[in-house]
């Protein structure tokens, strides 16, 4: 017997049940038969009463069954993972979705091939693979991204401005220099006054080099020419503004400290044109298996 035969047995006894359970009892207790005499207006108030109660009944049972009906659609990772919002856009590199896990997340969860799907247009696509550590002038590898709780995972439509997927880490600032990212990344690099200065000669003539090296903006690379004076600074001291403040000196750096990585996902679907409408659009997040994570709808 199929799901909606076995619903409307259910329906069918319940009805049955309030019937005789009213027909058993006397008017004064609400039943279709009493003893004594019932007025026809004070029966047609029993029946209608009854009715009204069974209906009711009725509905609540219906919400009942699409609610277990509905968990079996549900992936494990609802109300732990979410789809945060969209984010609309002309071209396909303003457009991002946004996925946010919260602190229930006991331990990372893979989400390389979960699927982002439109109920408006049926329009979906797959999320990637990414890299961890992004290098700058190489192919990098690409590997599953995992997200761990409260992680926040933004995900272009477009081509990504370095050509790859990856996780932010504590020198990723320094990337929005040369190219523009959307979001923009923020700026937390390590201040280059902070880094590692001991082997520049402490003498008179680095004075000023120090005082420059101190006025440096954080994750930007040296690209302006140097004050005057700088030609008597040692060459350790222009070294290091050359060759020490930029993202790849920073990396090899700090790749080894604690708090290298953020908990930020940079994930690019190299699309050419817009995924998502610009009104009345329902995406859902599906996870490995299909089920559903989230809903957003706008």
């Amino acid at each position: 017997m199929g799901k909606d035969s076995n619903t409307g047995m259910v329906v069918i006894l319940v009805i049955l049940a309030v019937l005789m359970y009213g027909g058993s009892k006397g008017t004064n207790g609400g039943g279709l038969f009493s003893v004594g005499p019932v007025t026809p207006e004070q029966k047609q108030a029993d029946i209608q009463r009854q009715i009204n109660d069974t209906q009711y009944k009725v509905e609540e049972l219906k919400k009942q069954v699409s609610a277990e009906e509905a968990k079996k659609y549900e992936s494990k990772y609802k109300d732990i993972i979410d789809l945060s919002y969209i984010t609309r856009g002309n071209q396909a590199s303003q457009e991002y979705a946004v996925i946010r896990s919260n602190n229930s997340l006991k331990s990372p969860v893979k989400i390389t091939g979960w699927t982002l799907k439109s109920r408006s247009t049926g329009n979906s696509v797959k999320i990637p693979q990414g890299t961890y550590l992004f290098f700058a002038g190489i192919v990098n590898p690409e590997q599953d991204i995992y997200i761990s709780a409260n992680d926040t995972i933004y995900i272009n439509t477009g081509i990504s401005p370095n050509g790859a997927s990856f996780k932010l880490n504590k020198c990723s600032g320094y990337l929005n220099q040369f190219q523009t990212f959307t979001p923009y990344i923020g700026g937390y690099c390590p201040s280059p006054s902070k880094e590692n200065i001991s082997n520049i000669p402490r003498t008179g003539y680095n004075d000023s080099c120090f005082d420059f090296i101190d006025s440096m903006s954080s994750c930007k690379t040296q690209t302006d020419p140097l004050p005057a004076g700088s030609s008597k600074w040692s060459v350790e001291c222009t070294d290091f503004i050359y060759k020490k403040v930029n993202y790849p000196a920073c990396v090899d750096t700090h790749k080894n400290d604690k708090d290298f990585y953020q908990n930020e996902w940079r994930i690019f679907l190299k699309r050419s044109e817009t995924l998502w409408k610009n009104s009345r659009e329902d995406i859902v997040l599906l996870d490995e298996e299909g089920k559903i994570v989230d809903e957003y709808k706008y």
